[in-house]
């Protein structure tokens, strides 16, 4: 697509608009990321409804102003983090064959540990929050949901495999997420992918099974 303009203006002036813009959408970008990230490290100590909005301002480096010209309140930053982990989620997911899944169960729990890899400050900030049940749940929610929606479309809402795998995700994801709140918060030794092989094994063959590997 091109854009149009009239024979006054010089191709340079445009160019120059388009970098201004992307530089100026670059520092947006950079600074709601600051700010989401000052609420998670910020969550580690104290419940969400202790926190402020000058406080998260100055967590995030940023004034007041700035933060309002993003933002309404805290809960709105919340929701943004909400919805930014149910789209890595939902992207990351979208190509897991679900029938597939019996013969390689360890698809899922390596899909959701290479999409942590990409982001580990961010993840690991997120997991360091310990006793926010509630920023927890706002994880494993869109998960839950994500793999529901995934797995019904691709085996249809007539399967009795359906309600089998309700009880399997609750499970599953209740314990992915415990497993790797406790692999960040004891420093991260294990190798992440291993351990979600492991996990795997230990979901769907249970304690036996490990010793198989």
């Amino acid at each position: 697509m091109y854009r149009e303009f009239d024979s006054n203006t010089e191709p340079g002036i445009i160019q120059t608009e388009e970098k201004k813009k992307t530089g100026t959408d670059r520092r947006v970008a950079r600074t709601k990321r600051s700010v989401r990230m000052a609420l998670i490290k910020l969550l580690a100590s104290k419940p969400l409804g202790e926190i402020t909005v000058t406080e998260l301002a100055r967590a995030a480096d940023i004034n007041r102003k700035t933060f309002y010209n993003y933002y309404s309140d805290v809960s709105m930053v919340v929701d943004e983090i909400e919805n930014e982990i149910a789209e890595d989620f939902a992207s990351a997911i979208h190509d897991i064959d679900f029938r597939e899944i019996s013969r390689e169960p360890s698809e899922i729990f390596l899909t959701l540990a290479r999409l942590i890899e990409k982001d580990l400050e961010f993840y690991a900030n997120v997991f360091a929050a310990e006793g926010q049940a509630s920023l927890l749940q706002k994880i494993v929610a869109p998960l839950k949901q994500q793999l529901w929606i995934s797995f019904s479309d691709q085996i249809g809402p007539d399967r009795g495999d359906l309600a089998e795998f309700e009880f399997l995700l609750e499970y599953a994801v209740s314990g992915m997420i415990a497993v790797y709140q406790k692999w960040f918060n004891t420093g991260r030794k294990q190798d992440i992918e291993d351990l979600s092989r492991k996990l795997s094994v230990l979901t769907f063959n249970g304690i036996n099974g490990l010793s198989l590997l």
